[in-house]
């Protein structure tokens, strides 16, 4: 399960992920209910590339690296819960995928106050990945707070809190909007940015569960904006899945 305050770079960060995936020979399936397509594989594709602006020939090898590894659910709108898993489950059979996302699950049909038909579903995905021996990532939103300055966690999950103890690990993504206003009231006072601001770090990306394993905590990231990639830390360089070297 992933959460984040809308705008704070959940399904960015969650695409940084998915890419790591296909890099290590996974298979995966998206459905993006709030991107199209042809805008989740922009921003992927920007992802992959490690730059902001890929060429016509760096773009088509990119997706040429696409072929076997990524398969996208092509519904933007409101998907109906038996529609997705029947989907995922064709997708598991026939192609072998074995990582599914599905981005969000305000989109998937159910109300918000049917905590009845949310417990339910998480319990079908689960059943799903223990049946399939598969992987599931879910993106939930977290209640309304006072403000975008308090970190959301496991217990800030907007509907049922089955969703919460039936998933096996989740995660939360934090924007520093605290450094990008102070950024932003430097630049309107044409004032020198120091370098101990620069250094901070721009998103926190925290482990409130996590069933199998024995750490829980939070990891500082850089945001890097020409590639849209989260990094370890502040100077690192955006890494290229697919070389530049094989579209020459």
């Amino acid at each position: 399960m992933w959460t984040g305050i809308n705008g704070h770079g959940k399904s960015q960060l969650l695409g940084n992920v998915v890419l790591d995936v296909m890099r290590q020979g996974g298979r995966v399936c998206i459905a993006s209910l709030e991107l199209t397509p042809k805008k989740l594989l922009m921003r992927l594709t920007r992802q992959a590339g490690g730059v902001r602006q890929p060429s016509a020939e760096y773009i088509w090898a990119i997706h040429q690296w696409y072929q076997d590894r990524l398969w996208i659910f092509d519904l933007v709108g409101t998907a109906k819960t038996k529609r997705i898993l029947e989907v995922f489950l064709y997708a598991r059979q026939r192609y072998g995928i074995d990582v599914f996302v599905i981005d969000s699950l305000m989109k998937c049909g159910l109300g918000e106050d049917d905590y009845n038909g949310q417990k339910l579903f998480v319990e079908q995905l689960c059943d799903f990945k223990n049946e399939h021996d598969c992987h599931i990532h879910l993106v939930v939103h977290p209640r309304k707070g006072p403000n975008e300055m308090q970190i959301p966690g496991k217990m800030d999950i907007k509907g049922s809190g089955a969703i919460t103890d039936l998933t096996d690990n989740c995660f939360s993504v934090f924007r520093n909007k605290e450094k990008e206003d102070k950024i932003q009231g430097l630049m309107a006072e044409k004032a020198i940015i120091p370098r101990s601001l620069d250094e901070t770090f721009d998103c926190i990306l925290g482990c409130d569960k996590q069933r199998n394993g024995e750490w829980e905590g939070r990891v500082p990231l850089w945001f890097h904006s020409d590639s849209f990639q989260f990094l370890g830390y502040s100077h690192e360089q955006p890494y290229q899945y697919v070389p530049y070297s094989i579209c020459k």
